[in-house]
Protein backbone atom coordinates (compact mmCIF):
# COMPACT_ATOMS: atom_id res chain seq x y z
CA UNK A 1 0.00 0.00 0.00
CA UNK A 2 3.18 2.28 1.11
CA UNK A 3 4.74 1.45 -2.30
CA UNK A 4 1.10 2.42 -4.55
CA UNK A 5 0.94 5.57 -2.18
CA UNK A 6 4.79 6.87 -3.06
CA UNK A 7 4.24 5.95 -6.61
CA UNK A 8 0.97 8.00 -6.80
CA UNK A 9 2.85 10.77 -5.48
CA UNK A 10 6.04 10.23 -7.79
CA UNK A 11 3.26 10.18 -10.51
CA UNK A 12 1.40 13.39 -9.84
CA UNK A 13 4.46 15.31 -8.95
CA UNK A 14 6.30 14.58 -12.57
CA UNK A 15 3.02 15.01 -14.33
CA UNK A 16 3.42 18.78 -12.65
CA UNK A 17 6.91 19.06 -13.67
CA UNK A 18 6.25 17.85 -17.22
CA UNK A 19 2.65 20.11 -17.63
CA UNK A 20 5.03 23.15 -16.18
CA UNK A 21 7.07 22.80 -19.38
CA UNK A 22 5.58 25.03 -22.52
CA UNK A 23 5.42 22.73 -25.22
CA UNK A 24 3.60 20.70 -23.30
CA UNK A 25 1.15 23.09 -22.04
CA UNK A 26 -0.20 23.74 -25.49
CA UNK A 27 -0.56 20.32 -26.38
CA UNK A 28 -2.83 19.55 -22.81
CA UNK A 29 -4.82 22.73 -24.00
CA UNK A 30 -5.25 23.99 -20.52
CA UNK A 31 -7.69 26.94 -19.74
CA UNK A 32 -5.70 28.20 -16.82
CA UNK A 33 -2.02 30.15 -17.50
CA UNK A 34 1.35 28.63 -16.73
CA UNK A 35 1.69 31.74 -14.55
CA UNK A 36 -0.56 34.07 -13.15
CA UNK A 37 2.09 36.58 -12.44
CA UNK A 38 3.39 37.57 -15.80
CA UNK A 39 6.08 34.72 -15.75
CA UNK A 40 7.77 36.52 -12.80
CA UNK A 41 7.39 33.04 -10.77
CA UNK A 42 9.29 31.22 -13.77
CA UNK A 43 11.94 34.32 -14.00
CA UNK A 44 12.13 37.19 -15.93
CA UNK A 45 8.32 38.60 -17.81
CA UNK A 46 8.54 39.16 -21.48
CA UNK A 47 7.10 42.56 -22.04
CA UNK A 48 10.49 43.29 -19.48
CA UNK A 49 12.01 42.27 -21.94
CA UNK A 50 11.13 44.90 -24.54
CA UNK A 51 10.95 48.00 -21.46
CA UNK A 52 14.43 47.75 -20.50
CA UNK A 53 15.99 47.24 -23.92
CA UNK A 54 14.15 50.60 -24.91
CA UNK A 55 15.47 52.59 -21.42
CA UNK A 56 18.61 51.20 -21.90
CA UNK A 57 18.53 52.25 -25.81
CA UNK A 58 17.66 55.62 -24.45
CA UNK A 59 19.48 55.74 -21.15
CA UNK A 60 21.41 59.37 -22.61
CA UNK A 61 18.14 60.68 -22.00
CA UNK A 62 17.72 60.05 -18.02
CA UNK A 63 19.85 62.39 -16.60
CA UNK A 64 19.17 65.65 -14.55
CA UNK A 65 16.67 65.51 -12.36
CA UNK A 66 14.16 62.83 -13.23
CA UNK A 67 10.84 61.50 -11.82
CA UNK A 68 9.40 57.59 -11.55
CA UNK A 69 5.75 56.77 -10.34
CA UNK A 70 6.14 54.00 -7.62
CA UNK A 71 9.88 53.64 -7.36
CA UNK A 72 12.92 54.80 -9.19
CA UNK A 73 14.44 50.96 -10.44
CA UNK A 74 14.83 52.36 -13.44
CA UNK A 75 16.21 55.92 -13.37
CA UNK A 76 19.10 53.90 -11.42
CA UNK A 77 19.69 50.88 -13.46
CA UNK A 78 19.66 53.08 -16.07
CA UNK A 79 20.16 56.44 -15.92
CA UNK A 80 22.75 59.27 -14.08
CA UNK A 81 20.24 61.78 -12.51
CA UNK A 82 21.21 64.28 -10.26
CA UNK A 83 18.02 63.93 -8.52
CA UNK A 84 15.33 61.41 -8.21
CA UNK A 85 11.75 61.92 -7.46
CA UNK A 86 9.38 58.88 -6.84
CA UNK A 87 5.89 60.14 -7.44
CA UNK A 88 2.45 57.67 -6.03
CA UNK A 89 -0.40 58.64 -5.14
CA UNK A 90 -0.75 56.14 -2.32
CA UNK A 91 0.66 57.67 0.73
CA UNK A 92 1.35 54.68 2.30
CA UNK A 93 4.20 53.91 -0.40
CA UNK A 94 7.12 55.07 1.79
CA UNK A 95 9.66 55.08 -1.17
CA UNK A 96 7.53 57.88 -2.62
CA UNK A 97 8.86 61.99 -2.01
CA UNK A 98 6.33 62.97 -4.12
CA UNK A 99 2.73 62.39 -3.36
CA UNK A 100 -0.18 62.69 -6.10
CA UNK A 101 -2.30 62.08 -9.20
CA UNK A 102 -0.94 62.27 -12.65
CA UNK A 103 -3.67 63.79 -13.69
CA UNK A 104 -3.35 67.01 -11.70
CA UNK A 105 -0.22 67.34 -10.04
CA UNK A 106 -0.51 70.78 -8.32
CA UNK A 107 2.63 71.04 -6.15
CA UNK A 108 4.60 70.07 -9.41
CA UNK A 109 5.88 73.21 -10.95
CA UNK A 110 5.85 73.78 -15.01
CA UNK A 111 9.21 72.80 -16.29
CA UNK A 112 10.31 70.88 -13.58
CA UNK A 113 12.22 67.89 -14.95
CA UNK A 114 14.71 66.38 -17.66
CA UNK A 115 13.36 63.04 -17.80
CA UNK A 116 10.04 61.24 -16.46
CA UNK A 117 10.01 57.33 -16.74
CA UNK A 118 6.49 56.19 -17.09
CA UNK A 119 6.41 52.23 -18.11
CA UNK A 120 2.98 50.70 -17.76
CA UNK A 121 1.07 53.13 -15.79
CA UNK A 122 -1.34 54.83 -18.50
CA UNK A 123 -3.53 51.75 -18.85
CA UNK A 124 -4.67 52.48 -14.98
CA UNK A 125 -5.32 55.51 -15.41
CA UNK A 126 -9.32 56.40 -16.33
CA UNK A 127 -8.69 60.15 -18.31
CA UNK A 128 -5.18 59.08 -19.27
CA UNK A 129 -5.17 62.26 -21.35
CA UNK A 130 -4.45 64.47 -18.49
CA UNK A 131 -1.54 62.52 -17.69
CA UNK A 132 -0.12 62.80 -20.57
CA UNK A 133 -0.40 66.66 -20.88
CA UNK A 134 0.66 66.90 -17.12
CA UNK A 135 3.72 65.32 -18.10
CA UNK A 136 3.60 67.40 -20.90
CA UNK A 137 4.04 70.20 -18.60
CA UNK A 138 6.10 69.53 -15.92
CA UNK A 139 8.77 68.80 -18.37
CA UNK A 140 11.57 71.13 -19.06
CA UNK A 141 11.87 72.66 -22.44
CA UNK A 142 13.96 69.82 -23.91
CA UNK A 143 13.47 67.37 -21.53
CA UNK A 144 11.79 63.62 -22.52
CA UNK A 145 8.80 61.56 -21.55
CA UNK A 146 10.09 57.68 -22.04
CA UNK A 147 7.32 55.87 -22.11
CA UNK A 148 5.57 52.22 -22.60
CA UNK A 149 1.58 51.12 -22.84
CA UNK A 150 0.60 47.52 -23.05
CA UNK A 151 -1.05 46.63 -26.53
CA UNK A 152 -1.93 43.02 -25.10
CA UNK A 153 -1.34 42.19 -21.53
CA UNK A 154 -3.90 40.16 -18.86
CA UNK A 155 -5.50 42.32 -16.86
CA UNK A 156 -3.13 43.14 -14.40
CA UNK A 157 -2.75 41.19 -11.27
CA UNK A 158 -2.88 44.31 -8.36
CA UNK A 159 -5.20 46.24 -9.56
CA UNK A 160 -7.78 43.88 -10.81
CA UNK A 161 -10.33 43.85 -13.26
CA UNK A 162 -12.41 46.94 -11.83
CA UNK A 163 -8.89 49.63 -12.18
CA UNK A 164 -7.16 48.06 -15.56
CA UNK A 165 -8.78 50.71 -18.36
CA UNK A 166 -7.05 50.55 -21.44
CA UNK A 167 -4.35 48.51 -24.22
CA UNK A 168 -2.64 50.46 -26.86
CA UNK A 169 -1.69 49.99 -30.95
CA UNK A 170 1.71 51.99 -31.60
CA UNK A 171 -0.52 54.56 -34.16
CA UNK A 172 -3.63 54.41 -31.40
CA UNK A 173 -0.54 55.99 -29.13
CA UNK A 174 1.10 58.25 -31.48
CA UNK A 175 -1.93 59.83 -32.10
CA UNK A 176 -2.90 60.57 -28.70
CA UNK A 177 0.43 61.62 -28.16
CA UNK A 178 1.11 64.35 -31.00
CA UNK A 179 -1.77 65.80 -28.97
CA UNK A 180 0.81 67.23 -26.46
CA UNK A 181 4.23 66.48 -28.38
CA UNK A 182 5.04 68.01 -32.04
CA UNK A 183 5.50 64.90 -34.20
CA UNK A 184 9.26 65.33 -35.14
CA UNK A 185 9.54 65.02 -31.55
CA UNK A 186 8.14 62.06 -31.38
CA UNK A 187 8.92 58.61 -31.59
CA UNK A 188 6.54 55.60 -31.55
CA UNK A 189 7.42 51.97 -31.60
CA UNK A 190 5.48 48.40 -31.12
CA UNK A 191 7.52 45.40 -29.80
CA UNK A 192 6.42 42.00 -30.13
CA UNK A 193 5.43 39.02 -32.19
CA UNK A 194 3.03 35.83 -32.21
CA UNK A 195 5.03 33.65 -30.62
CA UNK A 196 6.17 36.17 -28.06
CA UNK A 197 2.78 37.67 -27.52
CA UNK A 198 1.57 34.14 -27.34
CA UNK A 199 3.95 33.11 -24.44
CA UNK A 200 3.09 36.42 -22.81
CA UNK A 201 -0.02 35.86 -22.80
CA UNK A 202 -0.04 32.71 -20.93
CA UNK A 203 2.42 33.37 -18.64
CA UNK A 204 5.60 32.33 -19.89
CA UNK A 205 8.87 34.21 -18.87
CA UNK A 206 12.00 35.23 -21.07
CA UNK A 207 13.74 31.81 -19.92
CA UNK A 208 11.29 30.17 -21.76
CA UNK A 209 11.85 31.53 -25.22
CA UNK A 210 15.56 31.94 -27.32
CA UNK A 211 16.37 35.86 -27.86
CA UNK A 212 15.83 35.52 -31.54
CA UNK A 213 12.19 34.61 -30.75
CA UNK A 214 12.06 37.76 -28.59
CA UNK A 215 13.99 40.44 -30.91
CA UNK A 216 12.19 40.01 -34.48
CA UNK A 217 9.12 41.80 -34.46
CA UNK A 218 5.93 42.05 -36.33
CA UNK A 219 3.84 44.70 -36.38
CA UNK A 220 0.37 42.45 -36.86
CA UNK A 221 1.61 41.41 -33.39
CA UNK A 222 2.76 43.67 -31.23
CA UNK A 223 2.79 43.33 -27.19
CA UNK A 224 3.79 46.58 -26.10
CA UNK A 225 4.30 50.23 -27.41
CA UNK A 226 7.17 52.28 -26.39
CA UNK A 227 6.74 56.28 -26.61
CA UNK A 228 9.92 59.11 -26.88
CA UNK A 229 8.51 62.23 -26.62
CA UNK A 230 10.87 65.59 -25.88
CA UNK A 231 9.40 68.83 -25.06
Amino acid sequence: MKIIKKFYTFLKLLTVSFLNKPFLYFLTKKTHPLSKVYGFDRGAPIDRYYIENFLNKNRQHIKGRCLEVLDNQYTLKFGKATKSDILDINKNNNKANIYGDLRKLNDVKDNSYDCIILTQVLQFIDEYEKAIQECERILKPGGFLLATVPSLSRVDVASGIENDFWRWTPTGAKFVFSKYFKNKNLVVEGFGNVLAGTGFWVGMAQEDLKEKNLKYFDPNFPILVTIKAQK
